[in-house]
This record gives structure tokens, C-alpha cells and sequence, in this order.
């Protein structure tokens, strides 16, 4: 009885559009911020755009033909259910603010250290504290040696990055 109540549920698609909508204006932001830029960098926003455009286009004709033939809704709540992890998705987007936030302070080794290490603390119920953070503290090194060390990106520094630079 539940199955036959679940198949005449409609697809719901408020929440698949939300990542279409925003790609879209990232898209059309991109397009417009290098429109005074050199004829290279518009050639690649112009190839890459039309690319991201072309496909949301399609993904909301898609959208509009399942509406139109009655198949799906606008609604969003499959977007937030289940209900159960709610939390810990709210304290991933959490910790994700805080990383970006933070960054600029305790630059990115340490920053990525820690968000690493909440994170799967937050998302594993902290029931191996331990191998969480020798697993952070692993791939905030090889952030720090690939990113940082080998190929001199320009992350924001923090102590660890000034260690490394007064020790080289």
C-alpha cells in the first residue's frame, strides 16, 4: 500500500533548481566580469558559459515538461528530509562558513586542520576521535606540501605557513 502511495507521489523539483539557478547567475557573473579582460579570458568565459548555460537551459526544459504533463511539483521537502540528520547537515554548512571565515586568520593549513577534523567528528558522531584527526592532520600536511610548498599557491598564511617559511 505505502508503494503505491510513493509512486503517485510528484516529483518534487523545487530543490533540484536551486543548483541550476545558481550556476546560471555565477555563470552570467562570470561572463560579465571579464568583459574587459583580455580576448583569451572572454574566449574561455564565453566557451564555458555557453556550455553551463546550454545545460541548465536543457535541465529546466526538462523541469518545464514534467510539470506541464502534471508528472512533478515545485515542492522542496524532499530538499530537507530526512528529517534524522537535519542537524548535522545544519552544522556542516556551519562548519563550511566558519572554514571561509577563518581562512583569512589561522590561514589554510590550519583552518583546513580543523575543519577537516570537526567535520568528520561531526559526521562520524566523534566515535573515533583519533583517527579523525591523524586523517585531518594528513591532509592538511599534504595540502600544505602539494599546495602551499610545491606549488606556491597564494593561500592565506597562518602560523603553520610562517613556520615553514622562517624554517626554509
Amino acid at each position: 500500500m505505502a508503494s503505491t502511495q510513493d509512486s503517485d507521489e510528484k516529483r518534487q523539483l523545487g530543490g533540484e533548481l536551486i543548483i541550476p539557478v545558481l550556476a546560471l547567475g555565477f555563470t552570467l557573473y562570470y561572463i560579465a566580469t571579464v568583459i574587459d579582460s583580455p580576448w583569451s579570458a572572454q574566449l574561455n568565459a564565453f566557451m564555458v558559459g555557453s556550455i553551463m548555460i546550454l545545460l541548465v537551459v536543457i535541465f529546466f526544459a526538462t523541469a518545464a515538461r514534467a510539470l506541464w504533463r502534471g508528472e512533478a511539483s515545485l515542492g522542496m521537502s524532499t530538499l530537507i528530509e530526512p528529517y534524522d540528520i537535519l542537524p548535522k547537515r545544519l552544522g556542516f554548512i556551519a562548519l563550511s562558513l566558519g572554514y571561509v571565515v577563518a581562512l583569512q586568520w589561522l590561514g589554510f593549513t590550519l583552518t583546513t586542520f580543523l575543519f577537516m577534523a570537526a567535520s568528520m567528528m561531526l559526521l562520524g558522531n566523534a566515535r573515533r576521535p583519533l583517527t579523525y584527526l591523524t586523517a585531518a592532520l594528513i591532509m592538511a600536511a599534504i595540502g600544505l606540501v602539494v599546495f602551499v610548498i610545491l606549488f606556491q599557491k597564494r593561500f592565506p598564511k597562518g602560523p603553520v605557513e610562517y613556520l615553514v617559511q622562517a624554517l626554509s
